[in-house]
């Protein structure tokens, strides 16, 4: 039987994220007590390295299409000849592009796919730390316990949406359309959709780091308590109301089959740099900053029994 306990430490911020100690049982005389194999795990270092894991992944994507796709690119749209990310599916059909497209079309989707699980990995193993780290504040007594419901529904949405985020790599929008019995779903709406699962999912994510921040009583630089909280909220409802804005446009244009929808272009590029600011930089400011403050976690492992 195996049983890990989990534990909250005061030792300093500095340490590395990941330390490992093991003491062997050797062979004295007589029954021994099995001894722990203790992990000293940084949270929110684990955060940052998925973060950077994300631009880097991004990084990849746009470098692979800029030497082995959009060179190659080219098509005829109104009558005039185009060429790069000019001809995509996405600027057909939104008349704009964005970083998506990078891994839209071979070789680089294929390329992109090889290096995309350093982020996915990184970010769900950060996401169940996370869990398990206020799930020992609440018996701790730091975060309320009220809120266990709230942070399970959440956790296993976030993890859902997080691992969905690959469909981009298996519904292309190159294929044709999807066909599950008698219901057909376009191949630019499928493709889309985990993206749109993604959004949500870093919206949970902002909304559990702001309570935690929030009942841990945490101030970032130089601001007080109080004002971090309320900066906190803040920083909270603009990626809520960017991530709406990306979202309703989205579905607009998909169900018209057109980008003049109800919100404008320039609105719906305005949001989407705000969006991308608010949910894949500024985070990685936070994580660098909470590194300072929160206490490492330390994982305890350990067998029943003597083997």
């Amino acid at each position: 039987i195996l049983k890990i306990r989990i534990r909250q430490t005061l030792k300093t911020a500095t340490q590395k994220m990941s330390s490992y100690q093991a003491v062997p049982l050797g062979a004295a005389e007589g029954a021994k007590s099995p001894e722990p194999t203790v992990l000293t795990i940084h949270v929110e270092k684990i955060r940052l390295i998925a973060y950077i894991g994300f631009w880097g992944f991004v990084g990849f994507a746009i470098i692979a299409s800029k030497i082995l796709v959009w060179p190659y690119m080219e098509c005829v749209r109104d009558g005039e000849p185009a060429f790069g990310k000019d001809c995509t599916d996405l600027k057909i059909w939104f008349g704009t592009t964005n970083v998506c497209v990078n891994w839209d079309y071979q070789p680089s989707t294929q390329l992109t796919a090889l290096v995309y699980p350093f982020f996915e990995f990184s970010l769900i193993f950060y996401l169940l730390m996370s869990h398990l780290q206020i799930k020992n504040d609440m018996l701790n007594g730091i975060f309320p316990a009220e809120k266990e419901k709230l942070m399970t529904v959440m956790f296993w949405m976030k993890i859902v949406l997080v691992a969905w985020f690959r469909m981009i790599f298996v519904c292309k929008v190159t294929d044709g359309d999807l066909t599950i019995g008698s219901y057909t779903i376009g191949a630019v709406t499928a493709h889309t959709a985990g993206f749109l699962g993604l959004q949500v999912g870093l919206v949970f994510i902002a909304f559990e780091n702001v309570l935690y921040l929030t009942f841990r009583k945490q101030s970032f630089w130089c601001f007080s308590q109080e004002m971090t909280v309320k900066l906190a909220y803040s920083y909270l409802a603009l990626l809520t109301l960017f991530t709406a804005i990306k979202m309703i446009w989205t579905i607009c244009a998909l169900a018209a089959g057109t980008p003049n929808t109800i919100i404008s272009q320039t609105v719906s590029d305005f949001a989407n740099t705000g969006w991308m600011i608010c949910a894949a930089v500024l985070p990685i400011f936070f994580a660098l900053e909470q590194m300072k403050k929160d206490p490492p976690m330390v994982v305890t492992i350990v067998n029943t029994d003597v083997r």
